[in-house]
């Protein structure tokens, strides 16, 4: 049974304004090879949901994405060239070259995917994720690849709710918090955040 609600893909150019600063990515040459971020571009999605009393809100969902998609903090006493170094004036942090691979991979096909997928929540208080099964490159075993994201409502635009991307990682083993996770329908997330905006 697919209780998902039904969604199309908007304009982006309607929402330069959400779009901030650190939520676009120049090319950079890493090691020889450039690394392009076309694939974390902001996007919209169109969607509509139902609150009380049974009132239908057609809302325009922002995707955004965060550089933790493709960076890793710093290990103690590190010290980066400045081909790894990624400072986007907020902090600074390490060009991951698993990330940026698994996020050229998997990433836009998970996001763009959510509204037909149930998402794992496990803990109100923080952001909510969702994860995939990949292959671990090693025989027959397979990693979880978890993207983690929040989503609030819009303070400039009623109709408007944004969704953060804020990392997207293979964890290095299973959490608890993974385990124990309970599963969300993504338009009772956007119809929560609506509400409580």
């Amino acid at each position: 049974m697919n209780d998902s609600a039904p969604f199309s893909f908007g304009e982006i150019s309607e929402h330069q304004e959400a779009i901030a600063k650190q939520n676009r990515f120049e090319p950079r040459t890493v090691d020889g090879k450039e690394w392009t971020f076309d694939h974390l571009e902001a996007f919209a999605i169109k969607m509509t949901i139902v609150v009380p009393p049974k009132i239908s809100v057609a809302l325009d969902v922002v995707v955004l994405f965060s550089n933790h998609c493709f960076t890793r903090a710093l290990h103690v006493g590190e010290v980066l060239t400045d081909e790894l170094r990624f400072d986007d004036e907020r902090e600074t942090r390490a060009l991951d070259e698993e990330r940026y691979t698994l996020s050229k991979q998997y990433l836009l096909y998970i996001v763009k995917n959510l509204p037909s997928r149930r998402i794992l929540i496990a803990d109100p208080k923080r952001p909510n994720y969702v994860t995939l099964e990949i292959p671990s490159g090693q025989g027959h075993e397979v990693r979880q690849y978890a993207v983690f994201f929040e989503v609030e409502k819009d303070k400039k635009r009623s109709k408007r709710v944004l969704l953060r991307i804020q990392s997207a990682y293979v964890p290095e083993h299973n959490t608890k918090r993974l385990k124990d996770a309970k599963k969300i329908n993504f338009a009772v997330l956007l119809k929560n955040a609506y509400c409580k905006g």
